[in-house]
């Protein structure tokens, strides 16, 4: 059974410690997938808390058709498109570092490479199309399966691997011109 759907069929039943099982569970992979739509973490996060609050307050009905946090995800993101269609063209901000600094282990060098290795992959992806960077960010920092990430974005299996090869092909190409191999 699902984690999720059992914390939220609790709260539905009036346990609130169920919603805040959602908010620990959920809350930091959804800011980060919602950052690869609005390119701004404050906002990323404002739209994680709003997506908690749907559930919440309108309280919408989890069918069980797909994962709990596919459905999540989804109300999410369709937050976020609400909010791209609001704000004004001038809003729009530089995406923060997704990737994050070194682990802290091995010598200075080896980290220092690293770090410039992702801010080299980050600043590829964010020159991509928005669909390309987040079929990107759900495969490879969230983890998910393509059959997932079709939920999620609301488009069929077929057409999220297809995104998908050409999403990767595209960031070959950009990392390629910059020099760092393209390894996908």
């Amino acid at each position: 059974m699902d984690k999720g759907a059992g914390s939220y069929r609790r709260f539905l039943s009036g346990d609130d410690e169920g919603i805040r099982e959602i908010i620990n569970t959920y809350y930091d992979g959804l800011a980060l997938y919602l950052n690869a739509y609005v390119n701004n973490m404050t906002d990323a996060e404002d739209l994680a808390e709003e997506t908690i609050i749907v559930l919440a307050t309108k309280k919408p009905k989890y069918s069980g058709k797909s994962s709990f946090k596919t459905w999540l995800y989804a109300i999410g993101r369709n937050l976020a498109i609400d909010h791209i269609r609001r704000r004004p063209p001038e809003a729009e901000e530089l995406s923060e570092d997704l990737a994050g600094t070194g682990n802290g282990y091995g010598d200075a060098e080896a980290i220092y490479i690293e770090q410039e290795e992702r801010e080299r992959i980050n600043r590829a992806m964010e020159s991509l199309k928005p669909d390309y960077r987040r079929v990107l960010h759900l495969k490879f920092y969230e983890g998910k399966d393509l059959q997932e990430i079709a939920g999620i974005m609301g488009k069929t299996s077929a057409g999220i691997y297809h995104l998908y090869e050409r999403a990767k092909k595209a960031l070959r190409k950009k990392l390629e011109k910059t020099g760092s191999g393209g390894r996908l």
